[in-house]
């Protein structure tokens, strides 16, 4: 007899249930308050969820989040990617983001740990306007974002948006535009935003433009805009420029003069790396890097073809999350994509690190 009384309450359930999932009593529409406590208890439940999800990430070791040139980064993908709905330091949000439900929040540096900040750039939600990352595996881009939300608090509008954009003034009104951007920018401003009016990275906010062969220029902003080479970073800017507005941007940059310094990480050995580039390592089937990205030019530190870039003289930090890029991939759908796959295939994160140090040098 109990057994059958156990069934029965299953059953009314299973119909209950059914009934809801059919008949649909509860009103999804935006113009419309969740029911008391039921988003209360979906917001707590999706803090639980980053927290203990949190606890599982590291802060990969050429990540340092105080450094200025990343939380410049991540301030001018915050403008691009997340202003739209959720305002930026001293400018509201748009009205119309607001009717959404639920309502993206101004955001606080006492919202999340960085490990959190990070985990929310790189998955998104589920069921709400919050996206993953764009560009598919670049694990390490969204902790620019996180090293700029750990300083959240410390911005006004006029550091933010000199952080953001490379001068105040940047927004005329008084909320964000839809599209996050102040405006319409032309590509070349959009382009100086990180990577500087002169190319060279805005003292390491982006990789150094200036002076690299226009035929690589154009080759890779192809590859982001097509998605043959991935980037949260890049493939939002790039995809929406026409073939002609890609091969003004390029031929503008390359025509700038690319007289580079780069800054080295705080690791690697500089003396290993020199040997490694020039020679390479037949034990380990370790290719020559300078066989084809030095040799040319006045100071032989640009590269023997057109369809190489140059990378003496680059950040560390880029070179470093390039060699892990074509060695861990997403390795770029491009011409000779193939070859620094194969070149970086063996190395491992010592080598990465002394070969970042060595070039950063130059």
């Amino acid at each position: 007899m109990k057994g059958r009384h156990i069934l029965a309450a299953a059953g009314g359930v299973g119909l209950a249930g059914a009934a809801f999932f059919w008949f649909a009593p509860y009103n999804i529409a935006a113009s419309q308050e969740h029911l008391p406590g039921v988003g209360e208890a979906l917001h707590q439940y999706l803090r639980n969820s980053v927290n203990q999800r949190a606890e599982a990430v590291e802060i990969p070791p050429q990540v340092d989040l105080a450094d200025a040139g990343l939380v410049r980064l991540g301030a001018g993908h915050f403008a691009t990617g997340c202003a739209t709905c959720h305002g930026a330091p001293g400018i509201p949000r748009n009205p119309v983001v607001q009717g959404m439900q639920p309502e993206p929040p101004m955001l606080t540096s006492e919202d999340f740990t960085p490990e959190g900040f990070w985990w929310i750039a790189r998955h998104g939600f589920k069921y709400t306007g919050m996206p993953a990352w764009p560009g598919e595996a670049r694990e390490v881009e969204p902790w620019a974002l996180a090293a700029f939300l750990m300083r959240y608090d410390s911005f006004d509008r006029q550091s933010y948006e000199e952080a953001a954009f490379g001068r105040a003034g940047a927004y005329d009104g008084d909320a964000i535009r839809l599209g996050g951007l102040p405006g319409a920018i032309p590509p070349e401003v959009t382009c100086a935003r990180c990577h500087g009016e002169d190319g060279m990275g805005r003292d390491g906010t982006a990789p150094k433009l200036a002076g690299q062969s226009e035929t690589w220029l154009v080759q890779v902003l192809d590859a982001y805009a097509s998605d043959h080479r991935q980037s949260g970073f890049m493939e939002p800017i790039a995809a929406p420029l026409s073939e002609d507005s890609r091969a003004t941007l390029a031929a503008r940059y390359a025509a700038m003069p690319g007289d580079w310094q780069g800054r080295a990480l705080a690791m690697g050995d500089a003396a290993r790396g020199e040997e490694l580039a020039q020679q390479g390592s037949e034990h380990d089937d370790i290719a020559s890097c300078a066989s084809c990205h030095l040799g040319e030019g006045a100071d032989g530190l640009s590269p023997r073809r057109a369809d190489t870039p140059r990378i003496a003289g680059q950040d560390g930090y880029w070179i470093y999350n390039w060699l892990l890029m074509y060695r861990d991939g997403p390795v770029p759908e491009t011409e000779r994509g193939h070859l620094m796959e194969a070149a970086a295939r063996w190395l491992d994160d010592e080598d990465i690190a002394d070969l970042a140090a060595y070039f950063a040098s130059l």
